[in-house]
């Protein structure tokens, strides 16, 4: 299998770690500077330990001067507290902003907002959707990607300080303990040597870190996704009455496999060891070495010591900075997920010209020669739309499943733009509309409506301030003042016990009443009920129609149903089948004709409702 990272360059991945620094300032901007103080304060504080303990010991071997070593004791106490103080008091405003929770919840936060502001089209776009799963996965599973980074970051920065401030030591006093020329290369060839297969096993690492990722990533998304349909309010009913159980038990088991997580700890096991071993081969040279050499020139203890761990520091931090910044590169291509889905460009044009206020009667719609086909579909969902919205009128649109009606909708309210034709407001194209002012134009609902587990007036205002008299009127329109009656608390009676224990579960029926609600509370000049009553009896749906007819006024309203008997009060009647108009007119004169559609249709569901 090809790896996702062999698809980038040594260029693209540099761009994605970049990316990803841009990132990690814009969620938590104090994260980066306090790291990297923290890290400076990590890396030099045994390192300044190291050193005055050297003064010490030379003191004590040497002319013994008490008040130097007073002084030197003072200076290792002083200098160890004051950073331990503010290297605690930097941890804790981190650990705050940016602990592992918080910051896997900015992410989703994040993602949340940019998926709320991007085009519709691209959320319904299986690729993007993939994509987010994908960036989930790595994220919450995984590790991988920006929370990789953010704690790398702070790793790579103490090895790097502690590889300064160790050479610095280092070179003071490399000379006085007689290391030559030769011991140097010998220390040194071993120490190259190990990095080179250091680097060489971190390659490995990133094949065997891809190939346990892709081996888990679309079972662990398919088991993600499963996950949700065994709680209550999904399919936990039909699970005990079709025996689903041991179906989702496999996809749990097939998903959910440690295998390959197990093999890939074993190799980063495997290169640790190696590293130890490494780091024990050079200390071991090197102490060897400086042993020799103190024994036949008889260098200061203090000097040996430091000069000792200094090395070691050295050859710690480049080991540590070999392997931290090799996870960070290889660690780059799962940035692109993220980034691909934060940059997405938008694809609806935003016009800059304001919707002007409705005439006297209100706005005209048109669609002209309107053809649409869904990105990567090959046929078209709307072939050749002809068809104008009179101000005030009431449309019905019938038609069979997968006839086009939603299609026309979500074209109508700019979630997608015509792949053909335009769509005209007042003999304007209304991509020249500004998209905010021509949204707020609708007060739509749609059959996948959703609410949400806040209080009932919340959900209807769509926010927490609203007019308690307006809103009771429009819950008593749609017929819900009943159920409002039985609530205790009223409007501010929660929906659902997904946060809150004292939730309310309301039924199928009772939450499209809410959603129809919503739709008048918001009082757009135009209204589209694009099937929202599915889940209530023809009768119900009928006088909820009906009412809606009576109290939307002097608003132009679209009604879609499968229903036909609850649209007979429309002024007119639009009849879909695979994607065209195939009828328009008024229910009597589209009965009169009995060849046609709708006649079909109507006769197929006479049954229910001769007798209206």
């Amino acid at each position: 299998m090809k790896t996702q990272n062999s698809k980038l360059t040594f260029h693209e991945t540099l761009s994605l770690i970049g990316y990803a620094y841009k990132h990690i300032h814009k969620m938590t901007p104090s994260y980066i500077p306090f790291m990297l103080i923290r890290a400076l304060i990590t890396a030099t504080q045994p390192l300044l330990v190291l050193f005055f303990s050297a003064r010490i010991l030379n003191e004590l071997v040497g002319v013994q001067d008490v008040s130097m070593i007073k002084i030197y004791a003072g200076l290792t106490v002083g200098f160890t507290f004051i950073l331990s103080v503010i290297r605690a008091i930097l941890t804790r405003e981190i650990e705050t902003t940016s602990n592992a929770e918080r910051l896997l919840h900015l992410m989703k936060m994040v993602q949340a907002e940019r998926f709320m502001q991007m085009d519709f089209t691209h959320t319904e776009d299986s690729k993007m959707n993939e994509s987010l799963a994908r960036m989930d996965n790595q994220a919450w599973g995984n590790g991988l990607g920006l929370m990789n980074i953010f704690f790398l970051s702070a790793r790579i920065a103490e090895h790097l300080f502690s590889l300064v401030f160790a050479i610095i030591l280092l070179t003071k006093l490399s000379t006085s303990v007689g290391i030559t020329g030769l011991q140097t290369v010998i220390v040194g060839s071993f120490f190259g040597i190990g990095m080179l297969l250091n680097i060489w096993f971190r390659a490995k690492q990133q094949v065997a870190r891809e190939h346990m990722y892709n081996e888990n990533s679309k079972n662990n998304m398919v088991a993600g996704y499963y996950i949700g349909y065994i709680q209550p309010e999904q399919a936990a009913k039909d699970v005990r009455i079709y025996n689903q159980q041991e179906s989702l038990q496999n996809i749990f088991r097939k998903g959910y496999s440690f295998k390959a997580a197990l093999a890939f700890s074993f190799f980063e096991g495997r290169i640790g060891g190696f590293n130890l071993a490494m780091l024990s081969v050079v200390g071991g040279a090197f102490y060897l070495f400086v042993g020799y050499n103190v024994l036949d020139g008889g260098a200061a203890i203090g000097d040996v010591v430091q000069t000792v761990g200094a090395a070691m520091a050295v050859a710690t931090a480049i080991g540590s900075l070999v392997t931290g910044c090799g996870q960070l590169y290889n660690n780059g291509t799962f940035m692109k997920p993220m980034r691909d889905f934060m940059t997405r460009p938008d694809v609806l044009e935003k016009g800059v010209t304001p919707v002007p206020p409705p005439s006297d009667r209100g706005y005209q719609f048109e669609f002209r020669n309107v053809s649409f086909r869904y990105p990567a579909a090959s046929e078209y969902a709307l072939k050749n739309l002809n068809l104008t919205f009179k101000p005030q009128q009431r449309l019905a649109v019938v038609g069979p499943n997968g006839s086009g009606k939603t299609t026309m909708i979500k074209l109508l309210c700019r979630l997608y733009d015509p792949t053909e034709g335009e769509i005209l407001l007042d003999g304007i194209n209304i991509k020249k509309y500004d998209y905010e002012q021509y949204m707020a134009l609708f007060s739509t609902v749609f059959q996948d409506f959703m609410l949400f587990p806040l209080q009932l007036g919340e959900n209807v205002a769509v926010g927490e301030e609203f007019d308690e008299a307006r809103m009771k009127a429009c819950l008593e329109v749609v017929g819900f003042s009943d159920c409002l009656d039985t609530m205790a608390e009223g409007l501010d009676t929660i929906l659902y016990r997904s946060f809150d224990k004292d939730g309310i579960q309301i039924s199928g029926g009772e939450a499209q009443k809410i959603a129809l609600a919503r739709a008048l509370y918001k009082d757009a000049p135009f209204v589209v009920l694009d099937e929202p009553t599915a889940a209530l009896d023809p009768v119900a749906e009928y006088e909820i129609y009906t009412n809606f007819d009576k109290t939307i006024g002097n608003k132009t309203a679209v009604f879609i149903s499968h229903r036909l008997s609850s649209c007979r009060f429309c002024h007119d009647i639009a009849v879909f089948d695979n994607g065209q108009l195939v009828q328009q007119g008024s229910h009597e004169v589209l009965l009169a004709d009995k060849s046609g559609l709708y006649y079909q249709l109507w006769d197929a569901q006479a049954m229910h409702y001769v007798n209206k």
